[in-house]
């Protein structure tokens, strides 16, 4: 019989492949079970947030009838102040009473069409259409309260000459918003800034960043800031930040919030690139 001495593995090279065979088992276990803990949390939000859109679409179906049925009447009423306006202009005292109405009226009817905005499904129209555009119609209805409130509002000029494919009406009025939502947020002599991220550009998204020197966002309020008509000031439907979160979502983009480290808040809107194999040809400005 042929001796077997020196071919067969000694116990300590056995013991030790056993133990590398375990530790290789056991670090797999545990990254698996990293990967389950990471999964199960991603479906949690993922369930929070589609409990969340359904909350916000039966809301907004329900907004969406009140303000209708307010719009009607409302609408009467406000042709009905104008000719008392008409009527009582030898009358100071009385008119004074009636543009005190109509001011009213002038606002009921901007809460509806907040409403209304929050809660449409309008058809997109998207379009090519370069960031500068969109920041000239924006600023163009907010630099008046910048300069009454003495706010000085930076823009990065890294951002003018990106294009987006959007619906440019839609953008402009999240841009508007969150412009509005950061000037109301500086005290007395401040700063806005809109600025250029670049770090979701091989998304094919272009993050837009509008940051102020105000006192920032409570930690605590972060989780319900888009919250329709939650807000944190007097006055106001708390709908402004809401149809910001609408817009983003409906263009294939995002609007996240947060805090600058040397204070104040920073709101992140996500837009689409043009030209990142996410669109066919665009003719005429239109899909």
């Amino acid at each position: 019989m042929p001796s077997t001495v020196g071919t067969e593995p000694d116990l300590a090279t056995i013991i030790q492949a056993y133990n590398d065979v375990t530790e290789r088992l056991k670090h797999s276990h545990e990254a698996l079970a990293r990967e389950v803990c990471r999964l199960r949390e991603e479906l949690q939000w993922k369930n929070k947030e589609l409990q969340r859109r359904e909350r916000l679409a039966s809301l907004g179906e329900m907004a969406a009838g009140v303000a209708h049925e307010i719009r009607n009447p409302l609408g009467g009423i406000g042709l009905y102040a104008s000719l008392l306006e008409r009527d009582l202009t030898d009358r100071p005292k009385q008119l004074e009473l009636v543009r005190k109405m109509s001011a009213g009226i002038s606002n009921l009817e901007s809460t509806v069409g907040d409403i209304l905005a929050f809660a449409g499904d309008a058809e997109l129209d998207v379009q090519r259409v370069v960031v500068g555009k969109i920041l000239q119609d924006a600023l163009a209805q907010t630099m008046p309260k910048a300069e009454t409130s003495d706010i000085a509002i930076e823009i990065d000029p890294m951002l003018l000459s990106v294009e987006l494919l959007c619906d440019a009406g839609q953008i402009t009025r999240a841009m508007i918003n969150l412009i509005l939502n950061a000037l109301e947020a500086v005290e007395g002599n401040g700063s806005v800034w809109i600025r250029r991220d670049d770090r979701d550009v091989g998304k094919g998204l272009l993050r837009v960043v509008v940051e102020d020197t105000g006192r920032g966002i409570p930690p605590e309020l972060l989780n319900r800031i888009f919250d329709p008509f939650f807000t944190t000031k007097d006055t106001g439907t708390g709908l402004g930040l809401a149809i910001v979160h609408r817009i983003a979502e409906a263009n294939g983009g995002s609007v996240s919030a947060g805090n600058r480290a040397d204070g104040g808040a920073a709101f992140v809107l996500s837009v689409p690139l043009a030209g990142y194999g996410n669109e066919t040809d665009v003719v005429g400005g239109h899909e």
